[in-house]
């Protein structure tokens, strides 16, 4: 039986000056799908890091959130509210009203422009960081979501690791991931079927990784010989196939393309 398609709506709770696409001082909220490249990846030797597929995918799944004013914070290792020091770029007045330490313990709290409801029953919402992005001594925290019923706002946190150290968050640089789910990921677990056994006890799986394994050993050396180039890769798990020639599902994705998006007559598009 088919599984129910996901569905997802996106509603705007501020008003249309809030938008970064609506302001002329380059602030402003701002959402787009997420960006598959991340600059540390481009900074690795050929690029090699996109090489791994699970990396690339996940980069480009779900839609980011954007900070919407420059700012720098540090926190005085108070667990009180109020224990951050902000300096936004502009308009503090405005802004602190968005984005503040109401939970206090070094938790910069941003208080969310949309709220996101999915259908079927069961959907659930994941909000991270943006993926396999890293800010130094700024933690995002992670969350899981019933967006299937839920009629209110989130909001979005960063824990500061480290008191008196400063940290900086650039207008427009991406806050937050958020990835709707199809499933009830906690009820599934709850219900899996789960087993634990050693390898030799799958004969199918078994000679599948073992055939997986030598290959990979019989690649390191031929490269270390120079039988290979050295920024030769076997890309099996790319291509979509183990090392038995076993072909992958066809939803196997070496990319994801974001969905359209119908705006009701009173939105458009970010720009």
């Amino acid at each position: 039986m088919d599984r129910p398609r996901l569905e997802v709506g996106i509603y705007q709770l501020v008003d249309d000056s809030m938008l970064k696409q609506n302001r002329t001082d380059g602030t402003g909220w701002d959402w787009r799908w997420a960006d598959w490249q991340r600059d540390w990846m481009d900074a690795t030797p050929s690029r090699y890091a996109y090489r791994c597929l699970p990396l690339t995918i996940v980069n480009q799944t779900g839609w980011w959130i954007m900070n919407p004013v420059g700012f720098s914070a540090i926190w005085r290792g108070q667990d009180a509210s109020g224990g951050i020091e902000f300096l936004f770029d502009s308009e503090p007045e405005l802004w602190k009203n968005w984005i503040n330490n109401q939970f206090g313990t070094g938790i910069i709290t941003w208080n969310t422009p949309f709220l996101f409801r999915t259908k079927p029953q069961g959907s659930r919402l994941l909000i991270c960081g943006p993926a396999n992005h890293f800010k130094t001594n700024a933690h995002p925290l992670t969350a899981l979501i019933e967006s299937d019923w839920m009629t209110m706002s989130f909001t979005m946190n960063y824990k500061l690791m480290i008191p008196n150290v400063p940290v900086r968050f650039e207008v427009g640089e991406p806050l937050f991931q958020a990835i709707p789910l199809a499933g009830n990921t906690c009820a599934d677990l709850e219900t899996a079927t789960v087993t634990y056994q050693k390898l030799e006890e799958d004969p199918e799986v078994n000679h599948a990784y073992r055939e997986w394994n030598e290959g990979r050993l019989q690649f390191h050396q031929q490269k270390a010989r120079g039988e290979v180039k050295a920024d030769d890769w076997q890309k099996d798990y790319f291509q979509g196939r183990d090392a038995t020639g076993r072909e992958a599902p066809p939803d196997h994705r070496t990319k994801v393309r974001p969905p359209q998006i119908r705006y009701s007559p009173s939105t458009k598009p970010p720009q």
